[in-house]
């Protein structure tokens, strides 16, 4: 759900916080099904989720947690996290997916597409958080050029 704010001309739109969300629930499950479905291991980029308890259940059940999705060999199931991932969309951008690392993975996030949506408006994206946190880091990565990070 979204509030509005209009001062000076300007409509400052914001977000209530995410918590843990439908994504969260899903991801999880979807490392526990390819668990099941595939075997041990199944590599994870990022760890999946902010919570100790969560990711040392996934490592004990054969889950791989990886920074660089170089570090998956070739042929091993790949999950992303509920963090998303952003693609390379500028020179010299520090996005974690380019096209040589892709193998036709996927790479999609509802905050995401909403990043994209508003850079597509000419909105700036205001990202409150820690820069270098994967959550910030992967949203705005998809408009590097209309995001604003606090």
């Amino acid at each position: 759900m979204q509030t509005a704010t209009e001062k000076n001309g300007k409509i400052l739109l914001r977000v209530r916080p995410r918590g843990f969300c439908a994504g969260v629930v899903r991801a999880v499950d979807i490392v526990e099904l390819a668990l099941e479905a595939y075997g041990a291991p199944v590599y994870v980029h990022h760890e999946i989720v902010h919570n100790t308890y969560v990711v040392e259940q996934l490592r004990r059940r054969g889950a791989i947690f990886v920074e660089a999705i170089s570090d998956v060999p070739n042929g091993n199931v790949l999950v992303f996290s509920a963090h998303g991932v952003a693609t390379d969309r500028s020179p010299g951008s520090q996005g974690s997916i380019t096209a040589s690392d892709r193998r036709d993975l996927p790479a999609g996030h509802q905050v995401h597409l909403e990043a994209l949506k508003f850079a597509r408006e000419k909105r700036t994206i205001i990202l409150i958080g820690h820069k270098d946190h994967q959550e910030i880091v992967g949203t705005s990565g998809e408009a590097p050029d209309r995001t604003i990070c606090r």
